[in-house]
């Protein structure tokens, strides 16, 4: 019997020199709950040792922004870059996939159930371990004070943009106190993101040494910061049952946070065929940002640390190869529509993300078969996701295989941000305010030209402003493929809800009405409505 859906695995800190210290980190579950463990604050945290031991219990959670996190499936799914199609007796899930991918969710549909609710769950415990740990070292005193405590104000910072990009407003808590609490507006959540990563920004190093690879960096918090006001218009503007009112455009600081991270030149640069020295496949350098050795990657700023060690590890590929492909046996879900296959450029390197047509077993290089014996053919047309088959649509391997995994798990970091997207925001920052003509010339000379190795494809400088925006759209969409980042992308452009982008009308059995503009946020799910009267529902649900 094969697995429908993915089982749930430990997620832990990958950073190799804190990785045991996660035994003495405190759990909890959420901001209600008393933090589940025998070791308290009061009584354990007393030196720089047990402090980074707290802390590595904030990055632990950092998993929830990574690959097959329900934070990430929830985004990636109910975008036209994935859909999990309905594969005889797996996948169905009681609808979840389905709900997600059609944008039909609601406050008590299965897809809030089984991936909105824990994505919100996953997320307020990252912030509430975060907070227990700040909380504690108040009377603390230690040499890297306050490096770590900028460590945990960034990651908590990071937690809350997660959630104020899926929910909206949500509440603000920085204490330990056990209470129910109201949301904040969304603008107030963007604001105090924003004022956290300024204040812990200059506490953070611009670079660890190797051992503490992974950790945050002056980068990190510049990035989220980008990302930030590159999406201001939607983070501090207001949606009603009618859509989404934009508010203050933040376009020049979106530059400004990209400056800092290019002005770190010596730490940061693209990985190219020539960059990494690989040969011979062109586009090879580009893939090093993916692979299982991805971990000192110039081009990552801030990533997810996964180990080929059991329960440590990174597991999306299980997650979109057959059965047959490797041992032990992938689930055979997650797929790509075929318009955004046939959307890169047959030349564009990025475009070797996927697999089509006749494949092979990655273990032994042999032919694979389907489980009738026949040659396993993965082909673009999915037809109806309710029902296909075995080597319906094309798969995304963003994240290549691991020779060295361990079960399920590979050792392939997960990228939160890379300085190729840096690029692309600064120069949709730039397009925003009229400089079209260098925002195209950026693009062509970073992302282009590494994507067109042999034969340029670029922008036209002379493009119209309308004209480039969509073209950095595609951009993106071709760079960040299967990143978690199509669903803000498609919101800021006013596309996420239009039925192509959502639903594929009748192509994938299912023909939608108009999608309610409401839906760019998701439902405040039903059980935290009633565990907190607090809360009160999005517009529109």
């Amino acid at each position: 019997m094969y697995l429908s859906r993915k089982p749930i695995m430990t997620k832990s800190f990958g950073a190799a020199a804190v990785i045991t210290l996660l035994a003495l980190a405190p759990a909890c579950t959420d901001l209600t709950e008393v933090p589940a463990s025998s070791i308290t604050p009061e009584n354990f945290y007393q030196n720089e040792t047990q402090a980074v031991g707290g802390l590595a219990s904030v990055y632990a959670q950092l998993k929830t922004s990574g690959a097959t996190s329900n934070w990430y499936e929830s985004s990636e799914i109910s975008t036209d870059e994935m859909v999990v199609p309905v594969r005889g007796q797996n996948w169905y899930d009681n609808g979840q996939w389905l709900d997600i991918h059609r944008q039909t969710f609601t406050p008590t549909t299965t897809g809030t159930g089984g991936l909105i609710n824990p994505a919100w769950n996953d997320l307020f415990t990252g912030i509430a371990r975060a907070n227990v740990v700040l909380n504690a070292l108040t009377n603390v005193t230690f040499a890297s004070k306050a490096t770590v405590v900028a460590e945990l104000r960034t990651l908590r910072a990071y937690f809350y943009y997660m959630l104020m990009d899926m929910f909206g407003g949500v509440p603000i808590v920085t204490d330990v106190e056990i209470k129910a609490r109201a949301q904040n507006t969304r603008d107030s959540v963007f604001n105090f993101i924003v004022s956290e990563l300024n204040a812990a920004r200059p506490d953070l190093p611009v670079t660890w040494p190797a051992a503490m690879n992974g950790r945050m960096t002056q980068g990190a918090a510049d990035a989220i910061l980008a990302s930030m006001y590159l999406n201001a218009e939607v983070y501090t503007g207001t949606v009603t049952a009618t859509g989404l009112t934009k508010g203050t455009a933040h376009w020049q600081d979106a530059i400004d946070a990209s400056n800092r991270i290019f002005n770190s030149s010596a730490n940061y640069q693209l990985s190219t065929d020539a960059s990494t020295g690989c040969t011979p496949t062109p586009g090879c350098g580009w893939r090093k940002n993916f692979a299982a050795d991805n971990a000192f990657s110039p081009e990552i700023i801030m990533a997810v640390q996964y180990a080929d060690i059991a329960g440590l590890g990174n597991n999306i590929l299980m997650t979109m190869l057959h059965y047959n492909q490797y041992t032990p046996s992938p689930w055979n879900g997650f797929a790509t529509l075929a318009e955004t296959y046939f959307s890169f450029d047959a030349s564009d390197i990025r475009r070797q993300v996927f697999l089509e047509g006749p494949q092979i077993n990655l273990q032994t290089g042999l032919p694979a078969k389907d489980l009738a014996g026949n040659p396993l053919v993965f082909t673009p047309a999915i037809g109806d996701i309710t029902s296909v088959t075995e080597g319906a649509g094309v798969r995304i391997t963003k994240w290549p295989y691991d020779p060295n995994h361990v079960g399920a798990d590979a050792g392939n970091n997960y990228a939160n941000f890379r300085l190729g997207e840096i690029y692309l925001i600064k120069a949709e920052a730039m397009n925003e305010l009229g400089q079209t003509a260098a925002a195209a010339a950026l693009i062509n000379s970073t992302t282009r030209a590494r994507a067109f190795p042999t034969t340029p494809k670029p922008f036209a400088t002379t493009l119209p402003q309308a004209a480039l925006r969509d073209s950095i759209l595609s951009e993106r969409l071709f760079e960040l493929i299967a990143e978690g980042k199509r669903r803000t992308d498609l919101i800021r452009m006013n596309k996420y809800t239009q039925p192509w982008f959502c639903c594929g009308a009748p192509l994938y059995g299912y023909k939608p009405g108009a999608v309610p503009p409401y839906k760019i946020l998701m439902p405040i799910p039903q059980t935290q409505l009633e565990t907190n009267p607090l809360l009160k529902q999005n517009p529109g649900y």
